[in-house]
């Protein structure tokens, strides 16, 4: 087994087309469908369903998808690793929820890397799920996740409190806004939950999201209002005519981190990182959170 194979696999499981996937990798069609061909050879079971409508994986694809993003971040992690063994002290591995790496991401790190000037850093972006599973397995060190897990082997830190305020190009004032041009954010369970219990009038629209990235082109495309993070919408209020909705409450999203290790000095560098740096749109916090 080879790793472009893998490599080669992940890319059909995200396109769910060979010939798409050739295209995305700059290869040709009979090289991608050899390199298939040879994985299935090495583990012993079909991986795709092949069709004219593209490739959908079995069940023993579905299974393999998992094992082959942990080899694939092994051996990212070992590259990483043995690079910096001879220029710094120490190197830790730290991936963040998709949805921070404009917002809170940047500054976070900076700070981080200031507060462990001697260790290198190697950062990826996932979804909280995959995250807590790399962290049980031994594959990240420090992942910044919206919604825990709590697992044994899992120590969490309440990181900072997001807010989220409500823009719309439409409506100035909460009971000016229309249901009918309204996207329920669902980017989180507890923005969700936050946004029920305070909306219960707005959890019957038509159109909900959960990706704020798609929310924000869906207003810019075709108007209407959604809520953003406090600091995105006042970019957008001034890039686009636009109103922060009077009168609209602010809903509140805990951040966390996660670690899988008890290390004393990574709790202290991870405090004073967070200590050091803040946004208008959040609320620091360095409360430990434990299972009780």
């Amino acid at each position: 087994m080879q790793l472009e194979q893998v490599e080669t696999f992940l890319d059909i499981i995200e396109s769910r087309n060979f010939n798409r996937s050739a295209e995305r990798l700059g290869l040709t069609q009979s090289t991608v469908s050899t390199r298939i061909k040879n994985l299935e050879t090495a583990v012993g079971s079909e991986l795709f369903h092949r069709g004219r409508a593209g490739a959908e994986p079995t069940a023993a694809g579905r299974r393999f998808e998992a094992y082959a993003r942990s080899m694939l971040s092994t051996w990212s992690q070992a590259r990483h690793d043995v690079r910096a063994f001879n220029r710094f002290e120490g190197s830790l591995r730290v991936a963040a929820q998709v949805g921070m790496t404009r917002s809170i991401l940047p500054g976070w790190l900076e700070m981080l890397l200031q507060v462990l000037p001697r260790s290198s850093i190697h950062v990826e972006s996932d979804y909280s799920p995959q995250m807590i599973s790399d962290l049980s397995l031994g594959n990240l060190d420090i992942a910044v996740v919206y919604a825990p897990r709590y697992l044994p082997e899992i120590t969490y830190d309440q990181l900072m409190v997001e807010e989220y305020v409500m823009v719309s190009t439409t409506a100035r004032r909460l009971c000016d806004v229309s249901p009918d041009s309204y996207i329920r954010p669902g980017y989180t369970v507890a923005l969700e939950k936050a946004h029920a219990e305070a909306l219960p009038n707005l959890t019957a629209c038509r159109l909900s999201m959960g990706s704020e990235t798609l929310a924000d082109n869906m207003l810019r495309r075709a108007g209407g209002t959604c809520y953003m993070r406090a600091e995105d919408a006042r970019r957008f209020a001034a890039e686009r005519p636009s109103h922060i909705v009077e009168e609209a409450p602010t809903l509140h999203q805990p951040v966390y981190t996660a670690r899988s290790s008890p290390d004393a000095d990574m709790s202290r560098s991870l405090r004073k990182a967070s200590a050091r740096f803040t946004l208008p749109s959040c609320r620091w916090r360095v409360d430990r959170y434990n299972r009780s």
